[in-house]
């Protein structure tokens, strides 16, 4: 019977928050229910899972974001805990999952209290796709706040600095073979942490709550 008054409401008479809110809920869950039923490519590349010790400062190396600033790698991360991905706008198989899991850490990054802010990077592997509007545009599909930002480094350091996130050897691959770990960074701008493929949103959640209290 809920349900049926709930249809029955003018879509006029719902605040646009609550419509917002409530998409990007329904987006959440359908995503994150797909996650235990996804077969993740077998040669996605991997380095160490857990704890990273000691920790990784990466190569510095020159990003452009969602609005079409460019910035430094380490401007992005220092002064902040941050939780890294790499997606590809592009992308119809992994990336939305990912973009659904961020969007859960999102939803409780209020609650994480330390002494630094908390950010989401997503990181676009395709240089020649992820423009500054398309990042753009996937940061509104899951209806990133400010504390989630997107941006694409130069052709020449994508893969190195794919590279080093994984902290493999292995051979990149195919780019729909990309890993969807994450990756923590701390307040100093050092790797700390590595996800195993697609983590849970509450252990995303626990690193970057310990790491903002260190």
């Amino acid at each position: 019977m809920f349900h049926q008054k709930v249809r029955k409401r003018p879509e006029s008479a719902e605040p646009a928050s609550i419509r917002k809110l409530t998409r990007r809920a329904l987006l959440c869950d359908a995503a994150l229910a797909t996650m235990a039923m996804v077969s993740l490519p077998a040669c996605a590349q991997h380095g160490t899972i857990g704890l990273v010790s000691p920790p990784v400062r990466l190569d510095d190396a020159w990003l452009v974001d969602q609005t079409g600033r460019k910035q430094l790698l380490s401007d992005l991360l220092l002064q902040r805990i941050t939780a890294v991905q790499t997606i590809y706008t592009g992308c119809s198989s992994v990336c939305p999952l990912q973009g659904a899991l961020f969007s859960g850490v999102q939803d409780r990054m209020p609650h994480l209290q330390g002494r630094y802010p908390v950010q989401l990077l997503s990181i676009g592997i395709d240089p020649l796709s992820d423009s500054p509007s398309a990042l753009h545009e996937w940061l509104a599909r899951f209806q990133a706040g400010p504390g989630w930002n997107a941006a694409t480094p130069t052709l020449h350091d994508v893969d190195r600095m794919r590279t080093a996130l994984s902290g493999s050897a292995l051979p990149l691959g195919n780019l729909a073979d990309h890993s969807t770990q994450i990756y923590c960074f701390d307040a100093s701008a050092r790797l700390r942490w590595r996800s195993a493929d697609l983590p849970r949103v509450d252990e995303v959640c626990d690193v970057l709550s310990a790491l903002g209290r260190t």
